[in-house]
């Protein structure tokens, strides 16, 4: 039985009256990788903020490694989580003062802090950038540096709200790979905000989605909004129609496994209800895997590997067929 790093119960947290987050029960179990999706405003920041201990909730209760967190001891708890948020302060000093600096607070002798400083500089390859003050800073390096911050920290959690913006190409696939390293070796628990759908399926063990302040556990990658047709027995997006599973009550989202659609270069003979005819706008490379974008009036994103691209020798504009059974697709009300 895996250890719970957070248990959440009845959380709620209001901002003019008005419920930002409002989660019954959850559990982020020690040792994963969690992604949060969602778009701007849907409370993903307010949230990390929560199960970083910068903020304490309106209601509930967060339990961290068995522990209830109470105000009187949310510093202590916040000592133990290294948070990456979307737009880091540094203090106008060098980088890596800067990175010596939250060692110092942790009463960090001189030479250990150092050879720890200096260690992630190479990590994360700023030796560049460590002589060189804040204000001299571009956003990306900023980001970086404050990764680099939270990182020699070594603490038990990381959290990063969206840590893969403002970041080079070179950078973000060297992150991808160090937050993979972690995840390998189960050694923190790691959370993580993207508006980025598909590297959030790629990199987490399980990702979930912020709808209307409550947590969803789903991908979200194909996500399309219409209504339910009980006649047609098939979801309208406006543009397509999709089989869904007989529901008894009104949807008017959906979302389908990104992993779990086929691609063909010719209509399947099979008992997938749903094949939509289209074309490849669309390839990028994530590791080990692609992700492909079909265009058929709706953009499906589809995920395989790179010897199924082979199989299939397709490139951009090539056509192809997108099929899926109705146990693919998701929905939400």
């Amino acid at each position: 039985m895996n250890t719970a790093a957070y248990e959440i119960n009845h959380l709620s947290f209001k901002y003019h009256d008005k419920d930002i987050v409002d989660i019954d029960h959850y559990l982020i179990n020690a040792g994963e990788t969690l992604a949060l999706v969602g778009p701007n405003g849907s409370g993903k920041s307010t949230l990390l903020n929560l199960l970083s201990f910068l903020s304490m909730p309106a209601a509930g209760e967060v339990r961290f490694f068995g522990e209830t967190v109470r105000q009187n001891t949310q510093p202590d708890f916040r000592r133990r989580v290294g948070y990456l948020q979307q737009h880091p302060y540094l203090f106008n000093t060098t980088v890596i003062e800067n990175i010596e600096l939250v060692l110092k607070l942790r009463n960090i002798n001189r030479q250990l802090r150092h050879v720890r400083a200096q260690n992630i500089i190479e990590q994360l390859n700023l030796g560049m950038l460590a002589d060189k003050r804040a204000h001299e800073l571009s956003g990306g390096e900023i980001q970086k540096v404050a990764l680099a911050r939270a990182l020699v920290l070594e603490p038990e959690v990381l959290i990063f709200d969206e840590p893969f913006t403002y970041l080079d190409k070179s950078f973000v696939n060297g992150l991808e790979k160090l937050l993979l390293s972690i995840q390998e070796n189960r050694t923190q628990t790691i959370i993580f905000s993207s508006h980025d759908h598909l590297r959030a399926q790629l990199i987490a063990d399980r990702v979930c989605c912020i709808h209307h302040g409550k947590l969803i556990e789903e991908s979200h990658v194909n996500l399309f909004h219409g209504k339910y047709s009980r006649e047609q027995g098939a979801f309208n997006t406006g543009n397509i129609h999709i089989k869904i599973p007989e529901i008894a009550d009104d949807v008017d989202i959906i979302a389908i496994e990104p992993t779990q659609i086929v691609l063909s270069r010719t209509e399947l003979d099979s008992s997938m209800r749903n094949r939509f005819r289209g074309e490849i706008v669309a390839l990028n490379a994530r590791n080990e895997h692609i992700e492909v974008t079909v265009q058929t009036g709706e953009k499906f994103q589809v995920i395989i590997t790179r010897s199924a691209l082979d199989e299939l020798a397709v490139t951009i504009g090539s056509p192809v067929w997108v099929s899926f059974k109705s146990s693919a697709i998701r929905t939400l009300r």
